[in-house]
């Protein structure tokens, strides 16, 4: 329904934003994350597991060197498949 996020509280949070900007706000955040989830499935499964170890997770983030022990291949491959990886999900995400 859209409005899965919707509460009328959150439009009294901030004196400084009116409903139509929350609303606004609300839509591209939500633009944002779809649009983060199509350029994921855009790529293969190992790039996807180092993008999102490298900039996805809450925790602490993986190194190129963890990466590559866990792979089995260089710390510049790691590298070279993150740069890859990025470009082909900045071609997908609307800037």
């Amino acid at each position: 329904d859209g409005e899965e996020g919707y509460s009328p509280l959150a439009y009294l949070a901030s004196p400084d934003e009116n409903p139509a900007q929350l609303l606004e706000r609300e839509q591209t955040e939500r633009l944002r994350h779809t649009s983060l989830i199509a350029a994921l499935e855009n790529l293969d499964d190992r790039s996807r597991h180092i993008i999102k170890a490298r900039w996805l997770t809450e925790g602490e983030v993986a190194t190129l060197h963890e990466l590559a022990a866990q792979y089995g291949i260089s710390a510049e491959r790691i590298r070279q498949i993150e740069a890859r990886a990025l470009q082909k999900m900045r071609m997908v995400i609307p800037a």
